[in-house]
């Protein structure tokens, strides 16, 4: 029973990918042809400056806090987005590992500091996660058994 449960949960995050692959191909192809008919237009507006644009990788980012680099499947989009300011890069070298997130979630995260480490258990596994890898890029600092906001992190504030 546990075997069939998790071959459909592993199953269902591949359809999900290839959905995010394919709306992340979808973007691109409205945002080409967007570009194609402003051509002749001597006042265009690009579609990537749209709201649209990657609204679905946007969202599950925001609903999973933040996403590994290497489980995007529309790299393009994603780069875009970085590349626009929607989503942010998180490099933590120490782990070997890149994720995104966005301004959003930081902030909500760095709001419910100051937190003792005794309290960590009232945040969630992937908020502590994130706490985590922001802490080791020195946006949250570890003082008398309290993660408090660093200077470097006011710029998500």
């Amino acid at each position: 029973m546990s075997s069939q449960y998790n071959e459909c949960i592993r199953l269902l995050k591949e359809v999900l990918e290839r959905l995010e692959s394919i709306e992340g191909e979808l973007d691109l192809i409205k945002e080409e042809i967007g570009e194609l008919r402003s051509q002749g237009r001597s006042k265009a507006v690009a579609y990537h400056e749209s709201p649209q644009g990657g609204r679905g990788l946007i969202k599950a980012i925001s609903d999973n806090l933040f996403l590994d680099t290497r489980d995007v499947m529309a790299k393009r989009l994603l780069k875009r987005l970085i590349d626009n300011g929607k989503v942010v890069l998180l490099r933590d070298e120490s782990a070997n590992r890149e994720v995104v997130t966005t301004k959003e979630v930081i902030k909500n995260l760095l709001g419910k500091l100051p937190i003792s480490i005794n309290e960590i258990d009232k945040l969630s596994d992937r908020e502590y996660e994130l706490l985590l890898i922001l802490n080791r890029l020195g946006y949250v600092l570890l003082r008398d058994n309290k993660y408090v906001v660093s200077e470097a992190s006011k710029e998500f504030i």
